[in-house]
């Protein structure tokens, strides 16, 4: 693989990573800020290259303890 197609790979991801956040959080109502959606975008990113860990199982359950928390500030 060239280093060109590894960057433009690399672009796409992110760029869904952060599209699949924003409507995620729009379907269930929460909205986040910008600092918030991109670090939930990068642990999406985390997944799409290394698939799912028990680490990455407990970075998601933060995840939603902090988006549920939001919903209780509502």
């Amino acid at each position: 693989m060239t280093q060109d197609y590894q960057k433009t790979q690399e672009s796409i991801v992110r760029q869904s990573s952060i599209k699949w956040t924003i409507d995620y959080l729009k379907m269930i109502g929460t909205p986040l800020p910008i600092k918030e959606v991109i670090g939930i975008a990068n642990v999406v990113c985390d997944y799409c290259h290394n698939g799912y860990t028990k680490e990455m199982g407990d970075r998601l359950d933060k995840i939603d303890q902090h988006i549920q928390s939001k919903f209780e500030e509502s």
